[in-house]
């Protein structure tokens, strides 16, 4: 996989019609990650070690009798090794001598999202509309027709950031005509209204999730199929 499709599967870009605030968020967002990831700090520390190992080489082929297009051939190829340098940085911890994959990339490995793929059922199953908010991205409304994860890392298809929220608390998934909502034993709880979700529940028509009793809401509408057809 290249290094445009990882970073276009870690993060979300903005859209044309997003406002420029939102647009901003998501780019502060890239760029704290690139930090988080040390992308910044070791091209930064290869591209200079390439310029001083450069400008020696440069300085003493003439002495060496080193032809100019072995210079040039150097230069060139360590400047095409940056892309493949900030690729592995970007997927893994450098910790000579091994490499360690990147703990937030472990984390895209949501069992339980995969979990509810493997029993979701579209038939007869409609959609779900989710609406949220938050200080950075203000509401959200969005329309899901296959399972929904829902916590606090961006990996999720509801990103809520709150510290209350877990990293994966809750996944929501269609099964034998209806939609149901499965907590993922997260710390703090999820709430259909005030009651607390035990396992498994099914999901009414209409309500509002909680993910801790005074924490963040995502409200729920479910659409029947016949309301799909007609919508759509």
């Amino acid at each position: 996989m290249s290094l445009g499709a990882i970073i276009r599967q870690n993060t979300a870009w903005p859209s044309l019609d997003e406002s420029p605030l939102s647009t901003m968020g998501k780019i502060r967002k890239f760029g704290k990650e690139l930090f988080r990831r040390k992308v910044v700090r070791l091209v930064g520390a290869y591209i200079a070690v390439l310029w001083l190992l450069a400008q020696g080489f440069a300085s003493l082929a003439p002495v060496l009798g080193v032809p100019n297009w072995v210079v040039y051939a150097f230069i060139v190829v360590g400047v095409a090794a940056i892309p493949v340098l900030a690729f592995f940085s970007w997927k893994y911890d450098i910790v000579p001598p091994q490499l360690v994959r990147d703990a937030k990339d472990v984390e895209l490995q949501n069992p339980a999202l995969s979990w509810a793929r493997m029993r979701h059922e579209t038939k007869d199953a409609g959609y779900i509309l989710l609406s949220w908010s938050d200080e950075e991205r203000g509401a959200t409304e969005k329309r899901f027709f296959q399972p929904v994860g829902i916590g606090r890392e961006p990996n999720n298809d509801v990103e809520l950031e709150d510290q209350r929220v877990s990293r994966h608390h809750a996944v929501l998934w269609a099964e034998d005509g209806a939609w149901h909502v499965r907590d993922l034993d997260s710390a703090n709880g999820t709430f259909i209204g005030h009651s607390r979700v035990t396992g498994t529940a099914k999901l009414p028509q209409s309500c509002d999730l909680r993910f801790h009793p005074n924490g963040p809401i995502v409200s729920v509408y479910v659409a029947k199929s016949a309301q799909t057809l007609v919508g759509g």
